[in-house]
C-alpha cells in the first residue's frame, strides 16, 4: 500500500486539499462567490465575461424552471452540450435540486444517447438543437420527457476571439426550432423565469454525478459519484494547481468527458476563479486565446504540444501570463526536451499531468515537485489515497518494482455502477477498485502506467472502446465479422483502424468508412480498413488483440 503522508509533499506543494468554505456541495460555493464577489469573472467565453452574479442568477433561474416543471431529488438531467457557459449553468442548476447530471459526448450518434437516456432514467436533456434530430428520434423509446436547447450564440460576443470553429458557426447560422410544451430553449427560460428555487438540502452522500465509462467490455457503464466525491477531486486538484481568486484557466478539453469537467466546471468553484472556455479545439485558435485571454494555467495533451508549439515559435507571439501546464501523455509520452522547449518559449513549467479514471473521479496522483519527466510516470498518490499494485490472479499486492493491476481506494471512488450490481462486485477488491491497468510503484512511492490492459485506443485526447466501435461495424450487412485497434498517427497520437472480415468477396471498403460517418461519433470512426479472412485469436479462441494491433501496423 503507498499513500503521501502530508510531510512527504514536496516544498512549495499543499499538503492538504482545498476547502475554504468547508465540505459543502460545489454549487454552495458558486452561490457563495455570487454573493461575496458578484462582480468577478466566472467564465470568459471568446470575450464574453459572465461575472459569479450573472452565473449564479441563471443557475437559480434553471433551477427554478426544472423544478417547476416538476424535476427535483433522484431525477437525472442527460447534458448533451460542447463546452459552453450554459453547460455549468444545467451542471449546477440540477444539483442545487438533488438531481443527477449525466453527461454525454455531443458527437454521440442514436444509439449511445438512447442507452445513456434509458440507463440513468433521464426525463430531462439539455442539449445544442443540433442534436434536434437525434433526440427526437430516440425520445419515443426513452423516459426522455422534456428538451431544453442552447444556442452558443446568446453567450458569444459579437466578435470572438478567438474566431469561432467552423462548426461551431455554422450551428449558430442554423435556424431556430419552434418551441412547444416539452421544446423549450434555455434562453428564453432564463429570460421568462424568476431566480427563485426551493431550497433543498442534499447529502454529501447523495448521488449528483452518473459519468459513464468509455464501455471497454460491452457498453458504458455509468459510475455513480456523490457530491463528496465531487468537492473532494475538486478541492484536490485545486491545492495542488494553487488556484485562487486570480487563476485564468484556460479550457479546451471537453466537458462531458471527467476530466474536463474537473478542471473547467468544479475545480474553479472552490476559491472562485475564472475559467477561459473554449468550445472546440484548434492550433491557430488556441495560440490566440494564450496571448488574447492571458490564462495562468490550461491542461492539454502531448500532441497539442506538439502543434501549438510551432505556431508559437513562428509567429513570435508574446505569451507571458502562463505559470504551468500540466500535460497528459494521450497516445505520445512527455520528454524532457518538449519540457525544456515550452518553458524556453512561455517562461512556464510544464508537467505530466496526473492519472486517474472516471470510478476515482480522476486525479489520483500529483507530479508538481517532482522533477520528474519519464515514460509512463504519472506521480505519487494523492491526499487520503492508497494505491496498491497486485497482482491480476489473486490480488495480492505485489513487490515493489513489480508490474501488476493498479488498484485505488480514495475519498473521490465512485459509490458502484448504476443498475449494475455485479460488476459493481467485480469491480472491487478489498475497497479498492481493479482499474484494469498495468502499473509499478517505485521504492519511493512513484507510480509508473504501463498501459491499459484493455486495449483502449487514446486518439485526438479522447479514449476510445474497441468494444463499442465494434457493436456498430458488426451491424453492418457486409461485415462478418469486426475488430479495431490503434494505429500510431502523428497527430491523433493513434488513429481507430477496422480489421474486418468481409460476408464476401464484393466488400467495399469506402462504403465501410463511409457508413460509419453516420453511425459513430468523428473520434470514434475507424479511418482505415484491413481486410483479413480471418481474425487472429488466442489459443482460447479469444480475440487476440496484440496481434491484431501488430496486423493493423503492418498493413499502414
Amino acid at each position: 500500500m503507498v499513500t503521501t503522508a502530508p510531510e512527504e509533499f514536496p516544498e512549495g506543494v499543499s499538503s492538504e486539499p482545498a476547502f475554504p468554505l468547508g465540505r459543502r456541495p460545489l454549487h454552495e460555493y458558486v452561490a457563495h462567490h455570487a454573493d461575496e464577489r458578484p462582480d468577478a469573472v466566472a467564465i470568459d467565453y471568446y470575450g464574453a465575461e459572465i461575472t459569479y452574479s450573472e452565473l449564479g442568477d441563471a443557475i437559480d433561474r434553471f433551477a427554478t424552471f426544472l423544478d417547476d416543471r416538476g424535476y427535483g431529488r433522484g431525477d437525472t438531467v442527460l447534458l448533451l452540450l460542447q463546452n459552453c457557459p450554459q453547460y455549468t449553468v444545467a451542471y449546477y442548476a440540477a444539483q442545487k435540486l438533488g438531481m443527477r447530471v449525466s453527461p454525454c459526448s455531443p458527437l454521440s450518434k442514436e444509439h449511445r444517447v438512447s442507452y445513456q437516456l434509458a440507463d440513468g432514467e433521464a426525463r430531462v436533456a439539455v442539449a445544442g438543437d443540433t442534436h434536434a434530430g437525434v433526440l427526437e428520434a430516440v425520445r419515443g423509446e426513452t423516459p426522455l420527457e422534456e428538451i431544453v436547447y442552447a444556442r452558443l450564440e446568446t453567450s458569444l460576443p459579437a466578435e470572438p476571439v478567438p474566431a469561432i470553429h467552423e462548426d461551431v458557426a455554422a450551428a449558430i447560422e442554423s435556424e431556430r426550432r419552434p418551441e412547444s410544451d416539452g421544446v423549450r430553449y434555455l434562453d428564453s427560460i432564463l429570460a421568462e423565469t424568476p431566480a427563485d428555487p426551493p431550497s433543498v438540502e442534499v447529502a454529501m452522500d447523495d448521488i449528483c454525478l452518473l459519468q459513464y465509462t468509455s464501455g471497454t467490455t460491452g457498453l458504458p457503464k455509468g459510475c455513480m459519484h456523490s457530491y463528496a466525491n465531487v468537492l473532494f477531486a475538486a478541492a484536490t486538484s485545486s491545492a495542488l494547481s494553487e488556484r485562487d481568486a486570480d487563476t485564468r484557466h484556460l479550457a479546451v478539453m471537453p466537458v462531458f468527458h471527467v476530466a474536463g469537467k474537473l478542471n473547467a466546471v468544479d475545480s474553479p468553484m472552490i476559491r472562485g476563479g475564472t475559467v477561459v472556455l473554449l468550445t472546440r479545439y484548434e492550433p491557430e485558435a488556441y495560440v490566440e486565446a494564450l496571448a488574447a485571454h492571458e490564462p495562468t494555467n490550461g491542461w492539454i495533451t502531448t500532441p497539442m504540444v506538439r502543434e501549438i508549439l510551432p505556431l508559437i515559435e513562428s509567429d513570435d507571439r508574446e505569451i507571458d501570463s502562463l505559470e504551468s501546464m500540466p500535460v497528459t501523455s494521450f497516445g505520445q509520452a512527455l520528454t524532457e526536451d518538449l519540457c525544456e522547449e515550452w518553458a524556453e518559449t512561455t517562461d512556464s513549467e510544464m508537467y505530466e499531468a496526473s492519472y486517474g479514471l472516471t470510478e476515482t473521479h480522476t486525479r489520483d496522483t500529483f507530479t508538481q515537485g517532482l522533477d520528474v519527466v519519464e515514460e509512463g510516470f504519472v506521480g505519487k498518490p494523492v491526499y487520503e489515497t492508497d494505491i496498491v499494485i497486485r497482482d491480476w490472479a489473486t490480488h495480492e499486492p505485489v513487490p515493489r518494482g513489480e508490474t501488476g493491476e493498479i488498484t485505488v481506494e480514495s475519498p473521490s471512488l465512485f459509490e458502484g455502477y448504476l443498475g449494475k450490481p455485479e460488476e459493481t462486485e467485480a469491480a472491487f477488491h478489498d475497497g479498492y477498485v481493479l482499474t484494469g491497468d498495468i502499473g509499478r510503484l517505485t521504492e519511493d512511492g512513484q507510480l509508473y502506467f504501463l498501459g491499459r490492459r484493455k486495449y483502449m485506443i487514446k486518439s485526438s485526447g479522447f479514449s476510445i472502446a474497441p468494444a463499442e466501435v465494434e457493436e456498430v461495424l458488426k451491424t453492418h450487412p457486409d461485415v462478418a465479422n469486426a475488430a479495431v485497434a490503434g494505429r500510431d498517427h502523428e497527430t491523433r497520437g493513434a488513429a481507430v483502424v477496422a480489421a474486418v472480415v468481409p460476408v464476401d468477396d464484393g466488400f467495399d471498403e469506402g462504403e465501410l468508412l463511409e457508413w460509419a460517418e453516420d453511425q459513430l461519433a468523428a473520434y470514434k470512426r475507424p479511418r482505415d480498413v484491413v481486410v483479413l479472412e480471418e481474425l487472429p485469436v488466442t489459443d482460447m479462441g479469444k480475440l487476440d488483440r496484440e496481434a491484431l494491433e501488430d496486423v493493423v501496423a503492418d498493413h499502414s
